[in-house]
């Protein structure tokens, strides 16, 4: 008897051992990018940060933007070379626009079919948070362990990488330079996170290039996916909004 139960014992301990070398093994590039494309992405937060030229004058954009699917809402606050900043709530009906004059600052809003540009900067996050990469660009990264999970990582010149990610998923739309796409690549350094269970927790992506001889770079995370505390666009701005298409009326 004592030799059958320490029998089972040795083959329980070896399924244990077996279960646990499976969920450790190190999975492909190939089969963690499959699970990014596949992941549900319910809600993220978006950071950017660019510096390009317009001619020979420097430009820098930064800010960041929270989105929530459904329902909709998405909070940007975005500034361009330190003076020109934009704050915003977008829900499902309207869009509210922090406006300041004269050092005065007030909250106005607008139907989301009354200007172009709300409708098309929701396409925008929505063309960023769907991951798109060709198998052979994704055999480019490396894998590795981190605290919360997996790592994929890429650094190098790809020119299949940086049209994947400048034309197939949207950087070049959400750039704020319109030449970064026909830009001559100088380097990309890519990191895509994954948790435990191998679901989609954030990416970045720091491009460096030239456009004309002028050195100019864009560096992009999407942070926090699935991970956002609910959003709601705040009382105080939809109450105390002016809604601006009653002026001139």
């Amino acid at each position: 008897m004592p030799s059958k139960k320490k029998k089972i014992h040795l083959l329980t301990l070896l399924a244990l051992a077996s279960l646990f070398l499976t969920a450790c093994a190190k999975p492909s590039p190939q089969s963690l990018v499959k699970k990014a494309q596949q992941s549900k992405i319910a809600n993220f937060q978006l950071k950017t940060d660019e510096h390009y030229y317009t001619g020979n004058k420097p430009v820098r954009f930064y800010g960041q933007i929270n989105y929530q699917r459904s329902p909709f809402v998405m909070q940007a606050d975005l500034t361009q070379s330190g003076d020109q900043n934009v704050k915003m709530w977008v829900g499902q009906r309207y869009a509210y626009v922090k406006y300041y004059k004269d050092q005065q600052e007030a909250w106005y809003k607008a139907k989301l079919n009354q200007f172009t540009t709300i409708s098309h900067f929701q396409q925008l996050v929505k063309d960023m948070d769907t991951l798109t990469l060709s198998q052979k660009s994704a055999k480019l990264f490396s894998v590795s362990r981190t605290k919360n999970g997996w790592r994929l990582n890429y650094t190098g010149k790809s020119q299949r990488l940086w049209q994947e990610i400048t034309e197939t998923n949207g950087l070049a739309s959400l750039s704020s330079d319109s030449q970064i796409a026909k830009a001559k690549l100088q380097q990309i350094k890519m990191t895509i996170d994954f948790s435990q269970k191998k679901q989609l927790t954030g990416l970045a992506i720091y491009a460096k290039y030239k456009v004309k001889g002028q050195t100019s770079s864009t560096k992009l995370s999407m942070l926090k996916v699935n991970q956002q505390k609910k959003l709601a666009i705040p009382k105080t701005v939809s109450k105390n909004s002016v809604d601006v298409s009653r002026l001139n009326k």
